[in-house]
């Protein structure tokens, strides 16, 4: 029988996963006033304090958890998290490298240190590293973790043959875990049949729904996504919202066997929208909030039939760039088509499909931004993007301003702590030989009409969640 703490950890770790981060702060604080002293406890409520934006209030939890349990290497970590979120450069490398010397495998320590520093290819830690991607007592994802870093850090050293070597080691460990119907990137049969038509014969009935307040970009990962939602964030009246995934929520609340004609038409004659249930509280006074969940993009036409009036922004990139990065990165669930040059090139092929089917079939306000346009001048596509979407001007409208200590590098996710830089536009260039096998894969997938794949009859997959 599981003990109640055990019970109640999990029930924080769902309310976590499920961005309850209120409820998840309430049991977590009900349960340190029993055991004030669990260091597991006071990592979940840092967590949930920094899911709410209390930076701050999240470090200090961090810290008081170590006061009780000093030299604990998970809270180092996370403390560093939190201070590399701040900017606090210095901190964060200091917090990281003490959890490494309390754990030396703590992969996660080697990665934040990556953002500020380089490790040498010949030194100690990349040594340490080596042993972990060689130890067959590990498991294949713990083992793919550790070659991810031997990546980036030989990557870093100039020695790039060698790097990308160790990037397809760690990818094909992944994939091996992977069944084979499951490795492509899919788009539900459905997006085809919603055409411009399909929207016109199925448009709102009178009253309309209320207003929703999100905004939806969309795109697959390391497109530029969160440095939009960045950008947006500068307005006072806008709250970032990160990947909610709110549409994917509304269609996997709907009862589809009966079919998309009959789904379509009680969606249209609905008097009250789901979508409120899947939002957090928006931020006091302001209008929008932001959602960044690569899942939104093959599901907007469910969107489309409910909100007709919510704003979708389309993110896209250079094709080898992108696929160089979903290569790099490791991700922690989902994405399953990252993970093999042909399926990240057919990837990237049908997401720019879908793009262009949309754009040509849905009745929303619609903008498409190109990453390389946005790094190069992120000011004047910060003030495109309130333009398009009718904020009014202001002048407090922050753009990410220079952290000299931060470094840039493909996989890397935490787009809103250094600035906005041009560096990584292409960064792809210097693999062009090894990505020849992707840039084939997304030549033939483009030239191809439709929006499936040939790989798509060993079964249907859900890698494009979240």
């Amino acid at each position: 029988m599981r003990s109640n703490k055990t019970a109640a950890i999990e029930l924080i770790r769902d309310n976590l996963q499920n961005k309850a981060f209120e409820c998840a702060l309430r049991d977590c604080e009900l349960q340190l006033a029993r055991i004030p002293g669990d260091a597991e406890l006071w990592s979940l409520k840092g967590q949930a304090l920094q899911g709410l934006g209390r930076l701050e209030d999240a470090a200090a939890s961090f810290r008081r958890g170590l006061e009780r349990n000093p030299g604990n290497a998970r809270l180092l970590v996370l403390l560093g998290h939190v201070y590399t979120r701040q900017g606090r450069g210095e901190e964060a490398v200091a917090s990281y490298s003490r959890a490494l010397a309390s754990d030396p495998g703590l992969t996660d320590a080697y990665r934040g240190l990556l953002n500020f520093q380089e490790i040498p290819a010949d030194g100690a830690e990349a040594a340490e590293l080596l042993a972990m991607a060689l130890n067959e007592r590990r498991s294949s994802s713990s083992r793919a973790r550790a070659l991810f870093l031997l990546g980036q850090i030989f990557v870093d050293a100039g020695l790039d043959r060698a790097g990308f070597a160790f990037f397809a080691q760690a990818n094909a460990l992944v994939a091996r875990s992977i069944e084979r119907g499951k490795r492509e990137y899919q788009v539900a049969a459905a997006a085809a049949a919603m055409t411009a038509g399909f929207f016109r014969r199925h448009a709102r009935l009178e009253p309309a729904l209320p207003v929703c307040p999100a905004i939806i970009v969309a795109g697959l990962p390391r497109s530029g996504k969160s440095l939009v939602e960045n950008l947006l964030a500068g307005h006072p009246l806008v709250t970032p919202g990160g990947e909610l995934a709110l549409v994917r929520k509304l269609v996997g609340d709907l009862d589809q066997r009966s079919g998309l004609e009959t789904v379509a038409a009680k969606l249209r004659e609905t008097t009250v929208s789901p979508l409120p249930q899947y939002c957090p509280t928006l931020a006091a006074g302001t209008r929008y909030l932001v959602d960044t969940s690569p899942a939104n993009l093959s599901r907007l036409g469910y969107l489309a039939l409910l909100h007709p009036e919510v704003p979708i922004i389309f993110c896209r990139r250079q094709p080898l760039d992108l696929g160089l990065a979903l290569f790099f990165k490791n991700f922690r669930s989902g994405h399953r088509y990252s993970y093999q040059l042909e399926t990240a090139g057919r990837a990237i092929a049908l997401a720019e499909k879908l793009t262009r089917h949309w754009r040509q079939a849905l009745p929303n306000p619609m903008l498409e931004v190109a990453y390389e346009d946005l790094v190069g001048d992120p000011r004047g596509t910060q003030q495109a993007l309130f333009a398009n979407l009718g904020l009014p001007p202001t002048g407090s409208a922050r753009v990410p301003a220079t952290d000299s200590t931060w470094r840039v590098f493909p996989s890397r996710s935490i787009d809103s702590v250094g600035a906005i830089s041009a560096d990584l536009v292409g960064f792809a260039g210097r693999f062009q030989t090894q990505l020849e096998p992707l840039a084939r894969a997304y030549a033939a997938e483009s030239a191809r009409p439709g929006l499936g794949t040939r790989a798509t009859a060993a079964g249907r997959s859900r890698d494009h969640r979240s």
